[in-house]
């Protein structure tokens, strides 16, 4: 199983918001590709402006197969619905292995 690892920026005060747009926009349409295991969302402790989005996926050849122009009008959907565009801080990719 892969981990994509995600970072992203939301103003503050919009984590509501965030989490209903991001499931019904970026999680529904992962939920349609091969491979999509599952996702959480996680919002730090410390810094409710960073929210960690942990996605599942079978393989790093089905993650990588999504097509880029999906995910950019994914992103671009999610940007209107948000009312803003959703920074992404960082992505890391990781291999469970245990």
């Amino acid at each position: 199983m892969i981990i994509e690892h995600l970072v992203v920026a939301i103003p503050e005060g919009t984590s509501q918001s965030f989490l209903e747009h991001d499931a019904a926009i970026w999680t529904a349409t992962l939920a349609q590709q091969p491979g999509f295991l599952g996702k959480e969302t996680w919002l730090e402790a410390d810094d409710s402006t960073r929210v960690h989005l942990i996605i599942r996926w079978e393989t790093r050849a089905q993650w990588k197969a999504v097509p880029p122009a999906l995910l950019a009008a994914t992103d671009a959907a999610m940007a209107e619905a948000f009312g803003r565009p959703v920074p992404v801080l960082s992505c890391t990719d990781l291999e469970v292995i245990g």
